[in-house]
Formats: structure tokens, C-alpha cells, sequence
């Protein structure tokens, strides 16, 4: 009787929930309306000055700059918006024409940004951001910049960009997001190797660094900590691929990068910790360094920007438990809300083509990028899960 009543909850919970999201989708529908419409594109020949709008990570940055040098091969006027930390990727980067800071943390925020931006007309804007989830504050900011042609994927319901390109690839890596854009515009590439200029300054600390701590012994750099609390290591499971490392290679320093509270009370024997206080300080190390392992970050594709060896630990999404309701009403009003999402920006092309909405896994979408790139994945909700011992075997694989 308790797991009937239990279920019942749930069920309730949930049908309530899918009502509410259902308006919420539908209220968006009414405001979006508003936004202006772009006419059809009669003559693109006059494109010149193009705005790259990334608005994200610095991963998603670092994965970007081929397209960005492409486009600038094309001899296209290119400048890019996005966050603070991605646009410092950028830095002494000979394809960029100009940056423009995009920061959305509050509405004043975000209006300022938009101010900014719209000082400025381009002749195409291209919405680069990967992922189909709904950003709506992202969205504004697309709709409002002063341009003839807006352009991005799998946007047909939404009137204010006049070419939407249908991408439903579920297991393809990301820069072959990229090179659809570029098939549309008619450039033609050949590698997408990554872009990353080393700072002079920040080569200098990496030098010093390695005189005083390293001397003359080889580098293994070790990066314990993603994003988000899911993708980072234990200590226990960090312990073990530091052992590993000591007796696999006698004659490296292994040297531990990351930030915040986590990382600052680290203390592990025969290790060596490299304070850093921007991603800056850290490329040059990453490009000295003969080994790297990491998880699923921006370091993995900084890795693959210098063709640097590296084991790099990603997951694939567990099935929900079905003995836990919870678990799995919450997956499916996650795939219900993201089915509405696509629904609100493609409807047309998704009613009319029934494309697969199977959303991209990580471990497919931000693989790396190299020859050098090992990927070791675990069918898991969270790194720290991954049992210690299992995980020191899949990396002596490697190794």
C-alpha cells in the first residue's frame, strides 16, 4: 500500500510538472512572436564582417578556433562574443578581428552586454553554441544583434534567424557541428586541428616553475577536477593514480593543476601542486608536460591542441534505477522538457522530417581531438563511483 500510494505521488508530480512546463513553453511562444522577423536572403555575396556568437566555456572555445581560422582564410572580418575566461583563449590570435563580452550572471548584466553588442552591425551572425537545450537568455541576445543574416542549427520555429540548418547527428564529435557551417558558406577545409597562442608572460611562469620544481626530470601533469562535483576524482581513486604513476615512472615529477577549495587542501606525497589563477597558466605546462590525464574538461582538448598525450576519463549516463521512482520520473520529465524545447525552436522541420531527437552524449560530442587523445569511459552517473581499482586497471591499459 505505501509503494502504491508512493507511485501515485510521483505520477501526480510529474503530470503536474509536464502542465506547467507545457505553459511556460507556450507563454515563450507568445513572447518570441515579437522578436523581428528576418527576411529571406536574396545575396549573400557581400558578406564581410562576420560575429562568431560562442557565449559559453572555454572548451567550447579552444574547439572553435579552426572554424574561426577558417573563416578568416575565407577573408570573412571575424569577431566573437562569449564569457570572459573563453575570450582569453583568443588571446594573440591573428584570425580575430575584435571580442565582445558576453556576461549574463544578471539581467543588468545581460542588458549591458546587448548594448554593447549593438553598437556594432555585422553582415552574418552564426550562433556556434553546441548544445539543443534552451538557453533563453542566449537566445535574446542572438535575436537582438543588428544583422541581415542570422544563422545556427536546428532553429526553424523561431522567425528572427533566416537560416536554420537541421543537425540531429547524436553520436558525431563536435567540430562536425563546425563543418556543416562551413560546407553552408561554401569554404573549404582540411584539418581542424586547435588554435592556442601561448602567452609570453604566462611561458615565463611555466619556466620558472619547472627550473625551481622539475629541473631536468619529465612532466606528468594531473588534472583531478571538471565542472561539475559528477566528473571530478576522489581523493582515494587520485591517491591510486599517483602510486600508479610512481611505478610506472621513476624518472617524472607528477605535478597536480586545478582551483578552489578541493584543490587547495590537497596534500598527496611526491607530488607537486601548480597554483595557477588563470586557464593562461596552465597552457604552456600542459604543452611541456609528456603525459597528461584528466577528466572530461577543457584540459583534455588543451591537450589536444599540442598533440600532447593524454588519458582522459569520461562517462556515459546510467539508466535509472527501476526500483527508484524518483529516479525515474526525473529522467522522464528531463526528456520531456527537452523534448519541448525542441519542439519550441524546430517544430516545423521536426514535424515535417521526424529527425532522431537522441540527445548527444559527452563522451562522443567533446572526444579528443588527437591521435594522441586516449579515452577511457566508464557507464557511470559519477566519476567518484567508479571503483578505485578498476579504474587504476583501465588507465594501466594505457599506459
Amino acid at each position: 500500500m505505501k509503494k502504491k500510494i508512493q507511485y501515485l505521488n510521483w505520477k501526480r508530480n510529474f503530470i503536474t510538472k509536464k502542465v506547467k512546463y507545457l505553459i511556460y513553453i507556450k507563454f515563450l511562444s507568445f513572447i518570441v512572436f515579437f522578436l523581428r522577423k528576418r527576411k529571406k536572403i536574396i545575396n549573400d555575396n557581400k558578406i564581410k564582417k562576420v560575429l562568431v556568437i560562442r557565449n559559453d566555456f572555454i572548451g567550447d572555445m579552444i574547439v572553435t578556433t579552426p572554424f574561426l581560422r577558417y573563416l578568416s582564410n575565407a577573408g570573412y572580418e571575424v569577431y566573437v562574443s562569449s564569457r570572459k575566461n573563453s575570450l582569453a583563449i583568443l588571446d594573440g590570435n591573428p584570425n580575430i578581428a575584435g571580442c565582445f563580452l558576453y556576461h549574463d550572471k544578471k539581467l543588468i548584466d545581460l542588458i549591458k552586454s546587448l548594448k554593447i553588442i549593438r553598437t556594432h552591425k555585422f553582415d552574418l551572425a552564426i550562433d556556434a553554441r553546441f548544445h539543443r537545450r534552451l538557453d533563453l537568455k542566449h537566445l535574446f541576445y542572438c535575436c537582438l544583434i543588428k544583422t541581415e543574416i542570422l544563422l545556427s542549427y536546428n532553429k526553424s520555429s523561431i522567425r528572427s534567424f533566416n537560416i536554420s540548418l537541421p543537425y540531429y547527428r547524436a553520436n558525431a564529435h563536435v567540430t562536425n557541428q563546425l563543418k556543416y557551417y562551413l560546407d553552408n558558406l561554401n569554404i573549404k577545409y582540411h584539418l581542424f586541428d586547435y588554435d592556442i597562442y601561448i602567452n609570453p608572460s604566462k611561458n615565463k611562469y611555466v619556466t620558472e616553475f619547472i627550473n625551481r620544481y622539475i629541473g631536468s626530470s619529465k612532466l606528468i601533469v594531473i588534472n583531478p577536477y571538471g565542472s561539475s562535483e559528477y566528473r571530478c576524482l576522489s581523493d582515494s581513486q587520485l591517491q591510486g593514480i599517483c602510486n600508479l604513476f610512481k611505478s610506472y615512472y621513476h624518472d617524472y615529477k607528477t605535478v597536480l593543476i586545478g582551483e578552489g577549495d578541493n584543490f587547495e587542501k590537497l596534500l598527496l606525497p611526491n607530488t607537486i601542486k601548480f597554483n595557477s589563477k588563470t586557464i593562461m597558466d596552465v597552457i604552456p605546462l600542459i604543452k611541456r608536460s609528456e603525459l597528461v590525464l584528466s577528466v572530461d574538461t577543457s584540459i583534455v582538448h588543451i591537450a589536444s591542441a599540442f598533440s600532447t598525450k593524454c588519458i582522459s576519463i569520461y562517462m556515459e549516463p546510467l539508466a535509472p534505477d527501476a526500483k527508484n521512482l524518483k529516479s525515474i520520473y526525473s529522467r522522464q520529465f528531463s526528456d520531456y522538457k527537452y523534448l519541448k524545447q525542441d519542439l519550441f525552436l524546430d517544430g516545423k522541420y521536426i514535424k515535417k522530417n521526424n529527425p532522431n531527437l537522441d540527445f548527444q552524449i559527452n563522451k562522443d560530442l567533446w572526444a579528443p581531438n588527437d591521435v594522441n587523445g586516449k579515452q577511457i569511459v566508464f557507464i557511470t552517473n559519477s566519476i567518484k563511483s567508479i571503483e578505485t581499482k578498476k579504474l587504476i586497471e583501465s588507465i594501466k591499459e594505457y599506459i
